[in-house]
């Protein structure tokens, strides 16, 4: 019987598809009974799916093709050394070898990969001098949430906040001045943990506010609720 601690360290490597497929299958029926693992592999995967959006979008070096396709040429060629039989997962379940995810044969190109997206968004961050963060209000209150505005673009940055009521959902709107609220196609709602980032659609210039308000499933043309966030870019 497998517990918890024989599958801990391999939630990164579920979450960058580095497991073999029998790994794969044996994982899923962990986790239906593991709400720890459950809990890892979704705050990961929140971490994986937030680097393409969160590193500016640059060209790539042309050294950086040939640095990897040396870490795959290096890999093939020691599966070679290794014989035919080398890359196939064993016929028989056998007790597992509890050593480091990164260690596995095949594991260092997803590793590289995911550092060099790493070091993209790192760089992105420490670059984002025209970023700017700013405080959100809340009814009730209690939730965290902050807008962040790169530019003419924003985001809310959403923490310890509640989900909508039963059936409804959250709807961004974007007010400028001596206008009504304009309604966007942004619905969300948060995870578990009270979290979410959501990206506000279009330029913020000339925006005065952005409200976020519960509304029925599909979103409304006119908010049919008090603002539950409301932040000024300005």
């Amino acid at each position: 019987m497998t517990t918890h601690a024989d599958w801990a360290d391999d939630a990164a490597a579920f979450v960058l598809g580095a497991l073999t497929p029998a790994e794969v299958e044996r994982f899923h029926a962990h986790l239906e009974g593991c709400p720890d693992c459950r809990r890892v592999v979704e705050e990961l995967q929140m971490a994986a799916d937030a680097l393409p959006m969160g590193a500016q979008q640059l060209a790539p070096p042309p050294a950086l093709k040939g640095r990897i396709m040396a870490i795959v040429e290096s890999e093939a060629e020691l599966l070679g050394a290794a014989g035919a039989g080398a890359d196939r997962p064993p016929r028989e379940p056998r007790r597992r070898e509890r050593r480091a995810w990164w260690a596995r044969p095949g594991f260092a190109l997803a590793a590289v990969v995911l550092l060099l997206a790493g070091g993209a968004l790192a760089g992105g961050v420490l670059t984002r001098e025209d970023t700017r963060t700013i405080a959100a209000a809340t009814e009730p209150e209690g939730a965290d949430v902050t807008l962040r505005v790169r530019g003419d673009d924003g985001t809310l940055v959403v923490r310890d906040m509640p989900p909508p009521p039963e059936g409804r959902i959250y709807q961004v709107w974007v007010k400028k001045p001596g206008q009504d609220p304009a309604p966007t196609d942004a619905l969300w709602s948060v995870n578990a943990q009270g979290e979410a980032e959501v990206a506000v659609p279009g330029s913020l210039d000339g925006v005065e506010a952005v409200l976020v308000t519960d509304e029925p499933p599909g979103g409304s043309e006119a908010p049919t609720t008090t603002p539950v966030i409301q932040a000024s870019p300005a």
